[in-house]
């Protein structure tokens, strides 16, 4: 039934988790990707995040908090971005790459799309502008120096669309670069708000005039018949 169907899938999260909890208590590696299907640092609204499941994103940051120099990488986004967040063991980056079928474009316009994303939907983490065309991620990691440096590629058919570079442990990444600031254009805000106000009024006085001529053709026909009966 439905409670032993729950009751199977809690003890698979926690015997997942107690592993992952394992791992990453184990020696440290110079850097560690931690790949999951939904973004964990994400906070935009109106998509599937972890922060929706804040008992079990707790516990997940918790773990990773224990591994310095951990990259999260994920997906299920329909679009490609790239967040920071400071903790106790320096900057933890997340890698989103998605999708290589389908994005937000197959669904509403791209002008729309953007602007939910800009205005919306802000990205509090984001540390480059986001991509919303079809995409997917490479990963590269150099190891010519005394710390790894590890590139962050979002490619599309045409080529590379964002790239990062994180120079890991290294003092420059001791904190999370400046996040990547959306100019909040108040006055494009209230454009768009006008703008829908006045299509309402239109559309309500449209409609207006078109029942009033209707009903002024029903009654005028009305009568018409009714005086040629008498």
């Amino acid at each position: 039934g439905i409670n032993a169907e729950y009751g199977k899938q809690w003890y698979q999260r926690r015997v997942r988790g107690a592993w992952l909890d394992k791992e990453l208590r184990a020696d440290p590696t110079s850097v560690t990707f931690l790949g999951t299907g939904l973004p964990v640092l994400t906070e935009r609204s109106y998509m599937d995040k972890w922060v929706s499941y804040p008992l079990e994103r707790e516990r997940l940051l918790g773990m990773i908090s224990r591994r310095p120099n951990t990259i999260i990488l994920s997906g299920d986004s329909h679009l490609a971005e790239m967040q920071c967040a400071n903790t106790t063991k320096g900057p933890l980056f997340e890698f989103t790459s998605s999708g290589m079928t389908h994005n937000c474009l197959d669904w509403i316009p791209d002008s729309l799309c953007r602007y939910y994303l800009k205005y919306v939907s802000e990205c509090n983490g984001c540390i480059v502008e986001p991509y919303i065309n079809l995409n997917f991620g490479t990963i590269t990691v150099l190891w010519d120096g005394t710390n790894p440096r590890v590139v962050l590629e979002v490619r599309s058919t045409t080529g590379v669309e964002l790239h990062y570079l994180i120079d890991v442990g290294s003092v420059a990444d001791a904190h999370c670069p400046p996040r990547h600031l959306v100019e909040h254009q108040i006055i494009w805000q209230l454009c768009a708000v006008t703008m829908l106000t006045i299509v309402a009024i239109l559309l309500f006085y449209t409609v207006s005039f078109i029942s009033v001529a209707l009903y002024a053709r029903i009654v005028i026909y009305l009568r018409f018949t009714k005086h040629h009966r008498d």
